[in-house]
C-alpha cells in the first residue's frame, strides 16, 4: 500500500517539464560585415566600388531585418494583450450567463412553489 500511494504521489508531483520556445531571434550579420572589412585590404582598387556596394546592401539588410524583428516584437506583444482580454471578456460573459440562468431558476421555482407544482412534469 505504501508503495502505490508513493507511486501516485511521484506521479502527481514530478509531472512533465517541458522547455518554452525561446522569443524569435533575428539573424546578425556581424560576422558577414568582419569579413567583408577583413577582405577590403586585399581588394584591387577597381573592386573597392564593388565591396562598398556589398557594405550598402549588408547595411540595408541589418536595417530590414530590424524593421521586421520589430513589427514581430509588435504583433506578439498585440497577440497577447488581446488574449487577455478575450479570456477577461469570456469569464464577465459567462458570469452574467450565470446570473441570467439563476434568475430564471429562481422565477421558476418561485411559480412553483406558489402552484404547488400542479403542473404535469
Amino acid at each position: 500500500m505504501n508503495k502505490l500511494l508513493i507511486v501516485l504521489a511521484s506521479i502527481i508531483l514530478i509531472g512533465c517539464a517541458h522547455q518554452e520556445k525561446g522569443v524569435y531571434t533575428a539573424p546578425s550579420v556581424v560576422a558577414v560585415k568582419t569579413g567583408v572589412e577583413k577582405v577590403r585590404q586585399y581588394v584591387r582598387p577597381e573592386g573597392q566600388a564593388a565591396v562598398k556596394e556589398l557594405s550598402d546592401a549588408i547595411t540595408t539588410y541589418q536595417t530590414q531585418v530590424d524593421d521586421q524583428s520589430l513589427a514581430l516584437a509588435k504583433a506578439q506583444n498585440d497577440a497577447v494583450y488581446w488574449h487577455e482580454k478575450q479570456i477577461k471578456a469570456l469569464k464577465e460573459l459567462w458570469t452574467w450567463r450565470l446570473i441570467a440562468l439563476s434568475g430564471i431558476l429562481c422565477v421558476v421555482v418561485y411559480v412553483g412553489i406558489k402552484t404547488a407544482w400542479r403542473f404535469a412534469l
